[in-house]
Formats: C-alpha cells, structure tokens, sequence
C-alpha cells in the first residue's frame, strides 16, 4: 500500500530529517498501481536535498517537467533552477522562464 510508504517517507523527512530515505519511500510508494501522482515527484524533491545526488535529482526533475504542464508546480521548478545553478547547467540547455514551453 502506497499510503505506509509515504507514512515513512514523511517520518524520515520531518522527524529524522533524512531526504535520501525519504526519498527512497516515497520512490517505493510511486512503484505500486495504486500511487498518488505526487509520490515521484516528492522522491524527486527529497533526493535534490542529498548531498552528491544532484545529479540524479535534476535528471528526475527535467524529466518530469518535460511530461507536461501537469507537472511544472512551483516547487519542481523552484529545485530545478536551484540544481541548474549548483550543477552549472549551461544557459542554452535550462528549463525555460516561461510558465508554457508552448508560449511563445
């Protein structure tokens, strides 16, 4: 059941303030068919806190933003920008300002 997983992935983030646990749970909860859409994206938010996983992070990231509009909350496009600076992405390769890719 997705929910015992997210119950411990919060535990871990709040209590224990350990992201790389929280985001491994909450990864367990997104691989079961009945998980909540936001369970990847919050294994993904909670990896982009760890320490030498940036990298990954940002990869889960810009995968999700690049699923859709569904997906371009604030906070995902918030640690985007955050790991886009940190890693050095270059300018030419970063996620767009605009709220729309489509917009022009």
């Amino acid at each position: 059941r997705p929910d015992l997983y997210e119950a411990l992935a919060r535990l871990y983030k709040q209590k224990y303030k350990d992201h790389e646990r929280a985001s491994e749970f909450y990864a367990k909860a997104a691989a079961l068919p009945d998980a909540a859409r936001f369970d990847r994206r919050f294994s993904a938010y909670e990896l982009s806190y760890c320490e030498g996983r940036e990298r990954e992070a940002y990869e889960r990231l810009r995968a999700l933003y690049y699923e859709g509009e569904q997906e371009r909350l604030p906070t995902l496009i918030t640690r985007l920008k955050f790991l886009e600076d940190k890693l050095k992405i270059p300018q030419g390769q970063r996620i767009s300002d605009k709220k729309s890719s489509t917009a022009r």
